[in-house]
């Protein structure tokens, strides 16, 4: 029982094998054909795709809208080179597009999460509230847009790591988008019984020693709040993206300096005791 069934399949595996060979010696110059086709596609999608770059690139074209209609027009165009090369074995094209409508409409369903980032995408490539190269924060996420696809955004932050964000997580967010100037706050803490207008002047002055600093809009400075042991001045600047942390940096050190030479103390935090003696309790 055991032989005769391996003698029948071993005799399908031969006729399979037996077709196949009918087949490629029969569609040999058809098969040649349809490869040449597909190759001459893919060279095309390439050659096209990078003129099409270079050209949308001259005329100061959005570089995401550029990423985007240049992947489009190569898929396009290697779609249609293997439509064709199927044509030659006598594959009818149109059942062919229906059958993947249908496949297509089966399997949207399962996946609405990948294809809800990719709408995302388009809304995003195509509304442009950032493009590749603008400083953003979106969320409790800032950074540099390094990447936009149709369905995830990768930006790089200020310590240089790279987060990949699927695009149906940025609609409907709040974004910040820092393209030109990122805005820096400076809080520093003085006692009450400290000259407020010089301690505000002092700031004042090192903010204005700040070449990083920029004029538009205006660097403010003032009392922002009074706090249980000290006046908090506050400083609102902008500079450019790169030199946020040099900046920072250079303000708090210049700032520590100019109190200390002027005597503006800056206070630890305090808390007043008060002890009372219950004598009737004694």
């Amino acid at each position: 029982m055991e032989g005769s069934l391996f003698g029948i399949q071993l005799m399908t595996a031969q006729e399979l094998a037996s077709k196949v060979m009918q087949f490629f010696q029969k569609n040999t110059l058809t098969l040649i054909g349809s490869i040449i086709i597909v190759g001459f596609g893919w060279l095309a999608a390439v050659l096209i795709g990078r003129w099409l770059r270079r050209a949308l690139l001259k005329r100061n074209a959005d570089v995401t809208i550029t990423k985007f209609l240049v992947q489009i027009t190569k898929l396009f165009i290697i779609a249609v080179a293997l439509l064709i090369s199927l044509g030659n074995f006598g594959i009818t094209i149109a059942p062919f597009i229906a059958g993947l409508s249908v496949v297509g409409l089966g399997t949207s369903f399962a996946l609405q999460g990948p294809l809800s980032n990719y709408a995302a995408g388009a809304t995003l490539i195509f509304t442009k509230p950032f493009k590749v190269g603008d400083i953003m924060e979106i969320g409790d996420r800032m950074g540099e847009v390094e990447d936009m696809t149709l369905a995830r955004t990768v930006i790089k932050t200020l310590d240089g790591t790279r987060i990949v964000i699927p695009n149906k997580k940025i609609i409907g967010e709040i974004i910040h988008n820092y393209s030109d100037y990122k805005r820096l706050d400076i809080k520093v803490g003085i006692g009450y019984n400290t000259d407020v207008d010089k301690a505000v002047s002092l700031v004042k002055g090192v903010i204005a020693g700040q070449k990083m600093v920029s004029q538009k809009p205006q660097p403010k400075v003032g009392i922002s709040e009074f706090a249980d042991s000290s006046i908090t001045v506050y400083a609102r600047v902008w500079c450019r993206q790169n030199d946020y942390w040099d900046l920072k940096f250079a303000v708090n050190k210049e700032i520590y300096d100019e109190f200390k030479r002027n005597g503006i103390v800056i206070p630890f935090p305090q808390r007043d005791v008060h002890v009372y003696n219950d004598k009737k309790g004694a």
